[in-house]
């Protein structure tokens, strides 16, 4: 199996939005990669590092290393294209956390209120940039952008939760 391309002349990369958020590229090569995805190798703490470029049979087709080295137009372009592929809520104010197991949250998020079910304290994280993660039930990932500006009442909880 031939190893992907590493974007050699990346300026010659060309991403095409189609309707209903399909994306196509023309490769430095001039060929026609149809439906491709990309895919955030560290969305979280890398959102501007490696990027994989995978094909509707799941190949990869190309590896970026760094989106953040990219000429423009195609670093606007990809993070363009990423951006609408990602739903990542972040949480701005936990008004309730249930003490069932699984745990109910109700929260404010940037995409407005939300509830869901967190099944384990596992599956909420504290991450070292003072960020943390909260999985739900569904697989559903939500972000606390800095637990430090959050409310006291929302620290409470969140800290309650993490015990």
């Amino acid at each position: 199996m031939a190893h992907p391309s590493r974007l050699a002349d990346p300026a010659a990369w060309q991403f095409i939005p189609r309707p209903h958020g399909r994306l196509d590229v023309v490769d430095g090569s001039g060929n026609l990669h149809i439906d491709v995805d990309l895919l955030r190798a560290f969305p979280i703490t890398a959102p501007l590092g490696p990027v994989a470029v995978v094909a509707p049979d799941g190949r990869e087709l190309a590896w970026i290393d760094t989106i953040g080295n990219l000429p423009e137009p195609l670093r606007g372009e990809l993070l363009r294209e990423l951006s609408c592929r990602e739903f990542l809520p972040v949480i701005d104010r936990i008004e309730a956390i249930s003490d069932n197991d699984p745990a109910e949250w109700t929260v404010l998020t940037d995409r407005g209120p939300r509830r869901f079910q967190v099944a384990t304290p596992d599956d909420v994280e504290r991450l070292p940039d003072g960020s943390a993660l909260v999985v739900d039930m569904s697989g559903v990932r939500y972000r606390i952008a800095v637990i430090a500006a959050l409310d006291s009442h929302s620290r409470r909880l969140l800290d309650r939760t993490m015990e």
